[in-house]
């Protein structure tokens, strides 16, 4: 029985930073995916919750804009952090609310991130501890070059 394993493809984009990132993005997200499967969040639902929780009192404008996800997009995710009891709403300036997570919501913030800091270990073992730090100033350094923020 002759062997049927198959040479890699030429990748001509394998030298693109923009493609490895995409590549990177897209198998880490979907392992995140079935990992926050079990919580029955989404990454998208997971990280608004993860958001909420750090600034209470946030108004869901604010909040989406901070993650760069539309007016018409956000307001379905927090209805539904809401429904689930996991948000409430507060007053806030007479014309809009606040967010804040629930006593469940902060239970399942913590279930969450503990999710996604399990995740990050498994996604980027191979990288030392020094090599994870300087990638993730590299990459927010980019991100904020991108987006067109001051540079910190």
């Amino acid at each position: 029985m002759g062997d049927l394993t198959e040479t890699a493809l030429k990748d001509p984009l394998e030298c693109f930073l923009g493609y490895q990132l995409r590549r990177v993005s897209a198998a880490s997200m979907a392992q995140l995916t079935n990992s926050l499967a079990r919580e029955n969040f989404s990454p998208v639902a997971a990280t608004v919750l993860l958001m909420i929780k750090a600034n209470p009192g946030e108004t869901q404008a604010r909040i989406g804009r901070a993650l760069a996800i539309k007016r018409a997009n956000i307001a379905p995710l927090i209805a539904k952090l809401e429904n689930e009891g996991l948000v409430t709403k507060t007053a806030s300036d007479g014309r809009s609310y606040g967010l804040i997570c629930t006593a469940q919501g902060k239970a399942t913030a913590r279930r969450i991130k503990k999710i996604m800091a399990d995740h990050e270990e498994c996604a980027f073992n191979t990288l030392r501890p020094d090599e994870q730090d300087r990638l993730l100033r590299l990459l927010a350094k980019a991100r904020r070059q991108i987006a067109g923020e001051r540079d910190s």
